[in-house]
């Protein structure tokens, strides 16, 4: 009965043993595959950043385009002089 009880007993710590080091093997990979997501994550916010810096970059640059085209196409028209006039402001109205 002795020799049973010390065989289970051996038997129960080698097992409470593997069992211990598959957590520690499975938290270590987790935690790796965290750092890996966290760092891609990173990786695409800043791409997106850049992506949207450049994007308004050219919205500036097409806005400034048509704002040229735009005085170019009025002073041509006859408009250029409006800058001169003395509008009433909104709160005169």
């Amino acid at each position: 009965m002795e020799l049973l009880d010390a065989y289970q007993n051996k038997t129960k710590a080698q097992m409470e043993a593997q069992h211990e080091h598959e957590v520690q093997k499975l938290e270590q990979k987790a935690s790796l595959r965290r750092a890996h997501l966290e760092q891609k994550i990173e990786e695409e916010l800043a791409s997106l950043h850049k992506e949207r810096t450049e994007k308004i970059k050219h919205l500036f640059e097409r806005q400034e385009r048509e704002l040229e085209m735009f005085d170019s196409e009025s002073a041509r028209l006859g408009f250029g002089s409006l800058a001169s006039f003395d509008f009433p402001k909104d709160e005169a109205r």
